[in-house]
């Protein structure tokens, strides 16, 4: 697709599934697993310190995305339905 190239219908409602399956992997349901592969990830660094001092926040910050996600999905997917 080239920089000025409005994209198609079909290509808006792909992205806004890719979007809405990305943030799956964010899902609130999903926090204890995300948590500790953000653990294991981070292990031995200052970020999975703050990580592990911290779980409530990361657990706001992961359900944040997961909430933005989501709904960038649903914009994408709306806005094609639209422009049929």
């Amino acid at each position: 697709m080239k920089t000025c190239e409005i994209p198609t219908p079909q290509q808006l409602e792909n992205r806004g599934m890719l979007w809405v399956i990305g943030a799956f992997v964010f899902c609130p349901c999903h926090l204890p697993i995300t948590l500790s592969v953000l653990g294991l990830l981070l292990g031995g660094t200052a970020a999975g310190a703050l990580l592990r001092a911290h779980p409530y926040i990361a657990g706001m910050v992961v359900t944040a995305l997961w909430a933005a996600g989501t709904w960038r999905g649903f914009q994408l997917v709306r806005a094609a339905k639209r422009a049929i």
